[in-house]
């Protein structure tokens, strides 16, 4: 009986000893399996840090990209193309009724009013007729006719000086009862050759400039144009 109560301690204290050594080992794996745990959490919570470290942080405020354009320079050629020059000179062709051309040489400088009214006395003369007397309205007239030639690089068919003395009172403003007019532009001559050369050139003109009806001139000279206002009948 004695005996058998030993047994039974015995068995208790191994009971306790292995269930002691049980809970000693849970505790381990607890412990053990923690640290695993914390270790796993490390290394996701370094990759996480690592992954964010490596993302662009975005902007709050928005790049825009400007565009800015390259101009383009385009370069004009030009390109002189030599025109057939088969007039003969000094002979004057008719364009009009009204208007001639004709192929001079140029001279140096351009004839000034008194000498081309100088020009025109002289070859006057030499036909048989009277000298003409310079007058100021017509020769203020003469002027601004010339300039207005100038300006638009041509001649006008006389349309300027039609309209003047037949709807602007021309006659009672100037004080002439007959008016009359040569035009030219496009040539830089001298008062000879503007009066023998171009203005002789062509019967119309010539007979004009050397009419015995006219008494009084007035001329006007502005670039390349030329204007002769003739007048009789002075009021």
């Amino acid at each position: 009986m004695r005996k058998a109560s030993w047994l039974v301690l015995v068995l208790v204290i191994v009971e306790f000893v292995w269930l002691w050594q049980t809970k000693k080992l849970e505790k381990i794996m607890d412990l053990f399996k923690n640290k695993i745990f914390q270790t796993e959490i490390r290394n996701i919570s370094e990759k996480v840090v690592k992954e964010i470290a490596i993302q662009p942080i975005p902007s709050e405020i928005p790049t825009r990209t400007i565009l800015v354009p390259t101009p383009t320079i385009i370069k004009k050629t030009v390109k002189t193309i030599p025109t057939p020059d088969n007039e003969p000179w000094g002979v004057a062709k008719q364009v009009d009724e009204v208007t001639w051309t004709m192929k001079v040489g140029e001279d140096e400088k351009m004839a000034t009013p008194q000498e081309v009214l100088t020009a025109l006395n002289n070859y006057r003369q030499r036909y048989g007729s009277q000298n003409l007397t310079w007058d100021s309205k017509l020769g203020d007239y003469a002027q601004s006719r010339a300039k207005y030639l100038n300006s638009i690089k041509n001649v006008d068919k006389h349309e300027g000086f039609n309209n003047f003395v037949k709807n602007e009172d021309g006659f009672n403003k100037l004080g002439f009862t007959m008016l009359g007019e040569n035009i030219s532009y496009g040539y830089k001559l001298n008062g000879v050759h503007i009066i023998e050369w171009m203005y002789a050139g062509d019967e119309p003109h010539n007979k004009n400039q050397l009419d015995n009806r006219w008494n009084y001139v007035g001329i006007g000279v502005d670039g390349l144009a030329t204007c002769l206002i003739f007048g009789t009948g002075k009021m």
